[in-house]
């Protein structure tokens, strides 16, 4: 299995019932009514709630610079303000979305805590997928050429996911200020 790529501006969009915003499922795996990994990408436009499942944990992450409080069920609040910010909570509560200005998009990854542990950065520089992990990668700025892929470069919107079988691939920025978020899913 090589690197999947995507791009964000194609994937099927699914409006949210209250209308304050949308969501585009970027991956899920190994199958929707029994997924170990999920990955989604959330366009927020007004004050909503984020989807709750019945089990598994939430990572989210900011794509966008604006300022998002979530408040989950325990009254726990965490403000969301700039590229890179992080969200993590049980995926079975209520996440309540305070949206104060312009619309912003949240990375969200479900996934089974007895399987997978999740963290992110922002990466500049050239990277290489490391072996046994999975994975996923989206471009903030600039491009980036890819190796071990389906697709030979990735722009802005653009990004990539992979398996711990993968075992090779590598990212690197190719031109002055590119920049991406790094998922690291790592098999517990």
């Amino acid at each position: 299995m090589k690197i999947k790529c995507f791009d964000a501006t194609e994937l099927p969009i699914l409006e949210w019932q209250d209308n304050c915003g949308s969501s585009t499922e970027v991956f899920c795996w190994p199958v929707a009514s029994d997924f170990s990994l999920r990955a989604s990408i959330a366009y927020i436009h007004h004050s909503s709630f984020l989807k709750q499942y019945s089990e598994g944990e939430r990572f989210s992450i900011s794509l966008d610079d604006g300022d998002l409080y979530l408040t989950d069920k325990l009254q726990a609040q965490q403000s969301i303000k700039h590229i890179g910010d992080t969200f993590r909570s049980q995926a079975y509560q209520c996440v309540e979305l305070d949206l104060q200005g312009q619309p912003v998009r949240l990375l969200n990854l479900i996934f089974n805590p007895d399987r997978w542990s999740v963290k992110s950065r922002i990466v500049t520089k050239e990277h290489r997928l490391p072996i046994g992990q999975a994975g996923l990668v989206f471009v903030l700025s600039g491009e980036w050429g890819v190796s071990g892929a389906n697709c030979k470069t990735m722009r802005v919107n653009q990004g990539g996911w992979w398996l711990p079988d993968i075992g090779e691939g590598v990212i690197t920025p190719q031109i002055t200020g590119s920049k991406l978020i790094w998922v690291e899913i790592t098999p517990c």
